[in-house]
């Protein structure tokens, strides 16, 4: 009965938690829904607290990695709009302020590197 009790409060915390991580926070919900969902498996393969507590931290690791690879491809995903997207009407609009992006390359600045990078140039009408 007690590991019954033990298995029904973590899964109780683990939908809390899970509830409460906001949208874009994979990882948190991935650890919240696989120290569920590994509790529950550790209960039913060891049928006794150590089991459970087991199953618990595999999965909130197993659950933490994939939510954070989801974050990281999320991320990517937005970061490829490139400097256009800095600007309503994108590239070559007319709502674009006058100057153009340039490639500077990368370079020792100060003692420390600076990588290659893009900047906008602007030009006085």
């Amino acid at each position: 009965m007690k590991n019954t009790v033990s298995v029904i409060v973590l899964l109780v915390a683990a939908i809390v938690l899970a509830g409460c991580a906001e949208s874009g926070y994979n990882t948190q919900k991935g650890a919240a829904i696989g120290a569920a969902g590994g509790a529950l498996a550790g209960q039913m393969i060891g049928r006794d607290t150590a089991s459970t507590l087991i199953g618990a931290g595999a999965g909130a690791l197993v659950g933490a990695i994939t939510g954070n690879a989801v974050d990281q491809h999320v991320q990517k995903q937005q970061g490829q709009g490139g400097q256009a997207a800095a600007y309503p009407g994108g590239a070559g609009s007319p709502q674009d302020p006058p100057g153009r992006w340039v490639q500077v390359p990368g370079q020792w600045n100060g003692g420390k590197w600076v990588p290659a990078h893009t900047v906008w140039v602007p030009v006085n009408p």
